[in-house]
């Protein structure tokens, strides 16, 4: 996912506060049906700590879903929906969103 990303001259999509990942959620919701999405958020490096894939910066405002994150069958990509975030296996095939600089 990423390296397709990159390919875009870009990285997977990472939010600098919530109201940017609310923003892209109720974006989704409108063409898409509400997700799900990956997105640039792992706890790959450290379970239970979530950062920006690209640059390795702490994510602290996530909005979970119910339930989540619960680390079923060893779940360290982030994935966003209309409702909020969810931990999911990284060789999960799906959707994404890159985000290419201005």
């Amino acid at each position: 996912m990423n390296d397709r990303c990159k390919q875009l001259g870009g990285y997977l999509v990472q939010f600098d506060n919530k109201h940017e990942a609310s923003f892209v959620a109720r974006y989704l919701d409108s063409i898409r049906g509400g997700g799900p999405y990956f997105t640039g958020i792992t706890d790959e490096d450290s379970e239970g700590r979530f950062n920006t894939y690209n640059d390795k910066k702490p994510v602290i405002f996530v909005k979970w879903r119910w339930f989540q994150p619960d680390n079923w069958w060893n779940e360290d990509c982030v994935e966003i929906w209309k409702t909020g975030f969810n931990d999911r296996h990284c060789g999960t095939r799906g959707k994404y969103i890159c985000e290419v600089p201005a």
